[in-house]
């Protein structure tokens, strides 16, 4: 059975990267049952709009609200006017919103940096989520797997993608991947493609190493229900079922000076995975693969920007790892996951933590609950 699909982008740049999609969608046949969901910004050019509005005109599905009608959806939806900031890659949410209520089965995440390869059928490819993949091995054995050892790079120093903890890093026991009949059972939840070129590490690594993907390694993998890696919104696909649970989540808060930023996506991608493993689902990498040719960045302000972020998560993922949930689908999954933050914000203590860390903590809960009623999930 055919099942609908929409892709979700953001952008504030020109749409290069558009007409490549374009072509792969009606290449591999799925221009009938796959949506573009194309979320601007203040700082969007004009172009966007019209070229969305040209692929429209030439037979495809393309959804590229103005602002004005964007806030009408989040204020029809009953969110509040400060769930989604402008001027963030936080509008995400209102695409992920308007696929949720358009129907979607698949939903896929890209970056307006990510370039669809010629290779490659894009969406044939992400359509595994939802279903179980027999043919890929299980990664196991480990806390942890980097998902950046499927890539081949210019550099023999290890890599590792963004939001990947540095305490990890250090741990010599890494997942080995085999075949298994339990993991080949399991329904894929998301799946997370990779991304050659300019890979998606964080800050320090561009800083200190500067690595080039020059390709990927064959196959998939899947992840045991006691292994974990960071995921992210570049070149993402996730089963309907899971969409109530991967909520961005909204960055700017003040964190010891600094202002978190550059993880809302890797903070949702952990908060999906962990109610994917409470529930039997498993998550995979693999194909496709994308050419992320990254739009100009100041690495300095990056890394400020991820510094916060990047102390956070070194004591919120061990509690999370061993945290359990309640609840049997998704929905319930993220609301119980929501309480428990809740609860668990002010027992956290240190660096960060003290600082605003516990207040971010309490107001990420807080959002999540506001979204499940926002899908009315």
């Amino acid at each position: 059975m055919t099942r609908k699909t929409d892709i979700v982008v953001t952008t504030i740049f020109e749409p290069a990267w558009l007409q490549g999609y374009l072509d792969n969608i009606e290449r591999h046949g799925h221009k009938d049952h796959v949506t573009l969901r194309i979320i601007c910004d203040r700082k969007t050019p004009e172009s966007v709009y019209a070229a969305a509005t040209q692929a429209g005109r030439t037979g495809f599905h393309v959804d590229c609200p103005t602002l004005d009608q964007q806030q009408e959806c989040l204020r029809a939806a009953g969110a509040p006017d400060d769930l989604v900031p402008w001027n963030t890659d936080n509008r995400r949410n209102v695409g992920f919103l308007r696929a949720w209520q358009g129907g979607a089965d698949v939903m896929i995440s890209i970056d307006d940096d990510n370039y669809c390869r010629a290779d490659s059928d894009f969406v044939g490819a992400h359509a595994i989520v939802g279903r179980p993949d027999p043919h890929a091995a299980c990664v196991q054995g480990a806390p942890w797997f980097n998902a950046c050892s499927l890539i081949e790079f210019d550099t023999r120093a290890p890599v590792f993608p963004r939001g990947y903890p540095y305490a990890a890093r250090q741990q010599p026991v890494t997942a080995t991947a085999a075949s298994s009949p339990d993991a080949a059972r399991r329904r894929v939840a998301l799946n997370a493609g990779l991304w050659l070129d300019d890979p998606d590490v964080d800050a320090i690594t561009r800083l200190a190493l500067a690595p080039r993907g020059l390709r990927a390694r064959p196959g998939a993998v899947l992840l045991a229900p006691e292994t974990w890696s960071p995921i992210n919104t570049q070149n993402t696909a996730l089963v309907r079922d899971a969409l109530p649970a991967y909520y961005y989540v909204r960055m700017g808060f003040a964190l010891r000076g600094m202002r978190i930023d550059r993880f809302g996506d890797i903070l949702s991608g952990y908060f999906v995975q962990k109610c994917a493993k409470h529930l039997g689902w498993t998550v995979r990498f693999g194909d496709p693969v994308a050419d992320h040719r990254r739009t100009p960045h100041n690495l300095l302000k990056d890394l400020y920007h991820e510094l916060a972020g990047i102390a956070l998560i070194e004591d919120l993922l061990p509690w999370l790892q061993e945290l359990r949930l309640d609840g049997s689908t998704f929905t319930e999954a993220y609301a119980s996951l929501a309480a428990a933050l809740a609860a668990q914000a002010p027992q956290f203590r240190g660096f960060v933590w003290d600082d605003g860390g516990r207040e971010f903590l309490a107001d990420t809960a807080a959002c999540m609950r506001v979204w499940l009623k926002v899908l009315g999930a």
